[in-house]
């Protein structure tokens, strides 16, 4: 076969293996491909999920805590208005009550002393449009709901004797109860926390459903507990939260969902989709497998700790869907409001699987067809190609025995720069001797030089310790004074107590004048006044007594702190002696230094010399490489080449020409018949022969060893 077939072979071949080797290779990679995809497809779903789940769980948090402060507050307004109207007490009269029970309902007859509000009694009013003490004052003031609440029994029971609370047929809902014990038989916790003196605040059931609420014991001068006052709002009247949670979209077709946890409430919608399912239960719900998957949605929300995420996958099929769809949902549960936060989404709103598949498809496709227009193209390019290398290259091989005389040429000059080698070498050893000399001295000042520095790094770890014990007492001095900041702090809330004392004498002051106006000469009230305003007067000065003793705390605190302050600057003055003792090891060093630099003034002096003999030598090593390679390559190679090269240029056997002929001088001897030959002779010349230069005889090895610590 010749170099033209060969070259259109090789053109082929090159043209067809990349072809194959990259369908191949998209074929094995586009399932893994497609694994990856969906991989990463349900890892981006599980994470958009987790951060809408976890800003749902942050804004009840926050939306509590919002909430939560404003009833504190509202108590705090209802026990003001409490006070003004003289406090509330019991009489020794007795009424009639035909108490109900929130949860089951059940009417129970029972008798109580009457709750009286100063000395007038709360009544029984159950008619909304009949003005009712303290709890239409307090909605008046701050909106939301109150009541005020008489213990029935030793378990506890609060029956409403006073409320704004409205029954579904439009009534106060005064004689409804909180027992005790809930339906299961468990504690009810706004009960058990009241009556152990303590004020409770969350969320509550309220006559027939969910407010977060504050219930604070009312007590009697024993300390028994004998009723609770109350302030809450629906929980549904957070306006603004539910309205995030229903505006809030997932994926295409998504939303959020809340669901209750325990209790009567337990798998209940209390937020659902558009808000269509509100207070429906749908606990029993199963999935397309049949599975109760609301259960384990529910139960998995309990088992999770604080804001934690977890998940649930389920088929569902809606109606007039042919099959199922697989639903991903992260949940997440909030304890305080007994919520169940779901954040649910089919997965192929978010797959783009089929786009990236039929992407892969379109790049096979056109890596088909542009392989084929490439393949063509390489066909015509080997087709050309080979027919132009082939005709230069046997007008060549007529030439080639001209490289026979460049390689006796190339001999001579390779002989003449060893020789020059050999002189440049030895200059060369003796600046090494010289650098050798030089080299022993500046490896003296060296060691010199790091006994100085390993004494210098001694004292700079002495001043390190002596800096880490100053900012140790800086700590302490930092410590100091966030102790005064902090009694800075108590300083305040006292300032502030003062401030709410003058706005209660302020307010007590006004009510006197407004008694003393009624009453004329007869004024008592004036005197029931007078005496509230002198006990203001003297929490007044309590608090200014409590102020005057934080200031002297605060004096006392800050001279601590100048004491500590003195220790930090006795430890800074130690620091600045070992920074003198370090500048004087430097001193020395530096001297050392100097020395060094004479020595290395020899070695540079020395590296001179070497350097102008080395760039000679490598001049000569230059001509003797080239002129070594060529001769090498030309009188190795040329004796072998010529006819392979004819031999695969014609892809036959077959002379140079008819009178042309090789003949290898000094290789074989020639015939008889092939001296008569009258034909035209190419003569290959043999290179001629060299010692080899040795560079160990030049320069000998042993006298490189001064420069071995180099």
């Amino acid at each position: 076969m010749g170099i033209r077939s060969k070259i259109i072979t090789l053109g082929i071949v090159v043209s067809i293996l990349p072809v194959l080797a990259t369908l191949i290779l998209l074929g094995t990679q586009k399932s893994k491909l497609d694994g990856q995809v969906k991989k990463g497809i349900n890892e981006q779903i599980e994470s958009q999920l987790t951060a809408i789940a976890n800003n749902m769980y942050a804004l009840c948090e926050t939306q509590n805590e919002s909430v939560v402060q404003t009833m504190k507050s509202n108590l705090k307004v209802a026990k003001n208005i409490v006070e003004q109207h003289g406090g509330l007490r019991f009489s020794t009269e007795e009424v009639n009550w035909n108490a109900i029970n929130q949860l089951t309902k059940a009417a129970t007859p029972v008798t109580l002393t009457k709750m009286l509000l100063g000395d007038e009694w709360l009544g029984q009013n159950s008619n909304k449009n009949v003005k009712t003490p303290i709890v239409d004052k307090v909605e008046e003031l701050v909106g939301g709901t109150c009541t005020i609440f008489q213990r029935m029994n030793t378990q506890g029971d609060m029956i409403r004797v006073a409320t704004n609370v409205i029954n579904k047929d439009g009534t106060r809902a005064i004689g409804t109860y909180i027992p005790a014990a809930n339906t299961d038989g468990t504690s009810n916790p706004v009960i058990s926390t009241v009556m152990s003196g303590n004020t409770y605040v969350g969320k509550a059931f309220v006559v027939d459903k969910w407010y977060i609420a504050a219930y604070e014991p009312i007590a009697d001068s024993a300390g028994s507990v004998r009723g609770m006052i109350y302030v809450g709002v629906p929980m549904e009247n957070v306006a603004s939260l539910r309205k995030y949670f229903l505006e809030t979209k997932v994926g295409k077709t998504g939303y959020v969902y809340v669901l209750g946890g325990t209790g009567a409430q337990k798998g209940v919608y209390i937020i659902s989709k558009e808000g269509k399912r509100d207070g429906e239960n749908i606990w029993e719900s199963k999935d397309a497998d049949g599975k109760f998957f609301i259960q384990e949605i529910v139960n998995k929300a309990l088992n999770l700790k604080g804001s934690e995420t977890g998940f649930s996958r389920y088929p569902w099929k809606n109606e007039g869907d042919m099959q199922a769809r697989l639903k991903l949902a992260a949940i997440s549960y909030y304890q305080p409001w007994d919520w169940v936060i779901g954040v649910g989404a089919y997965e192929d709103d978010f797959s783009i699987r089929e786009e990236v598949s039929n992407s892969v498809n379109t790049v096979i496709k056109l890596i088909i067809i542009i392989s084929g227009i490439f393949f063509v193209i390489s066909l015509l390019i080997s087709l050309k190609m080979g027919s132009d290398i082939a005709k230069p290259i046997l007008k060549s091989i007529v030439s080639i025995s001209d490289g026979a005389k460049q390689t006796a040429s190339a001999a001579a000059e390779v002989t003449e720069a060893a020789q020059q080698l050999s002189q440049g070498s030895t200059e060369q050893a003796s600046s090494l001797e010289e650098t050798s000399s030089s080299l022993q001295q500046m490896d003296t000042m060296t060691k010199k030089n790091a006994d100085s520095s390993l004494t210098a790094n001694q004292l700079a770890q002495q001043a390190r310790t002596a800096a880490n014990q100053g900012n140790t007492a800086m700590d302490e001095l930092r410590q100091a004074m966030t102790a005064i900041n902090e009694s800075s702090d108590k300083i305040a809330k006292i300032i502030k107590t003062i401030e709410e004392i003058a706005f209660q004498t302020n307010l007590l002051a006004l009510n006197a004048a407004v008694e003393a106006a009624r009453a004329g000469e007869h004024g008592k009230g004036f005197a029931v006044v007078a005496e509230e305003v002198r006990n203001l007067a003297k929490r007044s000065a309590v608090a200014a007594k409590d102020t005057t003793l934080l200031i002297e705390e605060n004096m006392n605190k800050t001279k601590g702190g100048s004491e500590i302050a003195q220790k930090v600057g006795k430890v800074l003055e130690e620091i600045i002696g070992d920074v003198k003792k370090v500048a004087d090891i430097v001193a020395e060093i530096a001297a050392s230094s100097k020395e060094q630099a004479e020595g290395i003034n020899q070695i540079t002096n020395a590296v001179s010399q070497l350097d102008s003999v080395t760039q000679q030598n490598a001049s000569i090593a230059e001509e003797s490489a080239a002129a070594s390679e060529e001769l090498s390559s030309q009188s190795d190679v040329l004796r072998t080449i010529v006819s392979e090269l004819q031999q695969t240029v014609s892809g036959g056997t077959k002379a140079l020409s008819s009178s042309q002929q090789i003949e290898y001088v000094g290789s074989e001897k020639q015939t008889a018949g092939e001296k008569n030959s009258k034909k035209e002779t190419v003569k290959l010349y043999p290179a001629a022969k060299k010692n080899a230069v040795h560079p160990e005889k030049i320069i000998p090895l042993n006298e490189l060893e001064a420069s071995k610590d180099f």
